[in-house]
């Protein structure tokens, strides 16, 4: 006798049963935006940091996680 409840699954086009997996193109594009965010914190002059709450110390270490 056949699982009635994987023959449900196979008639659902599009239906994906599991969260995305993060090698898909939006984990990608999440990352490639974070590592654009770092860089642009790295070249903020300290007056900059200052407003955001942000010691140089903090962004450089910030700026340097996953480069």
């Amino acid at each position: 006798m056949a699982n009635p409840i994987a023959t449900r699954l196979d008639y659902r086009p599009g239906f994906a049963p599991f969260p995305p997996r993060p090698t898909e193109p939006g984990f990608l594009l999440l990352w490639l935006d974070r590592q654009r965010q770092r860089a642009h914190l790295a070249e903020l002059d300290d007056r900059l940091l200052k407003d955001i709450g942000v010691s140089r110390p903090q962004a450089i270490e910030e700026a340097r996680q996953w480069t």
